[in-house]
């Protein structure tokens, strides 16, 4: 890549993926951990879609379309959102 690093990729997108949580956390009184992980989750629903894992009858199919439970998030903290 002409004049780019991946390095410098990595430290702009991650900049920017920070400012865009802590504006949306602003706006929406969201706790940033959940703000974090929600395109994550997001990513995961979109790929399950596409696989249509609802007519897979495999373990990891299951898994894919076990509900969340409750309190997944709770062992990382503000301070660990880095």
């Amino acid at each position: 890549m002409t004049g780019w690093s991946f390095g410098g990729v990595t430290v702009n997108v991650g900049g920017g993926f920070t400012r865009m949580r802590a504006m949306i956390a602003e706006t929406t009184g969201l706790d940033p951990v959940m703000i974090k992980a929600f395109p994550t989750f997001g990513m995961l629903l979109d790929n399950g879609a596409a696989l249509q894992v609802a007519e897979l009858d495999q373990p990891w199919a299951w898994r894919v379309r076990t509900c969340i439970r409750p309190g997944l998030l709770d062992h990382i903290t503000t301070g660990t959102d880095r």
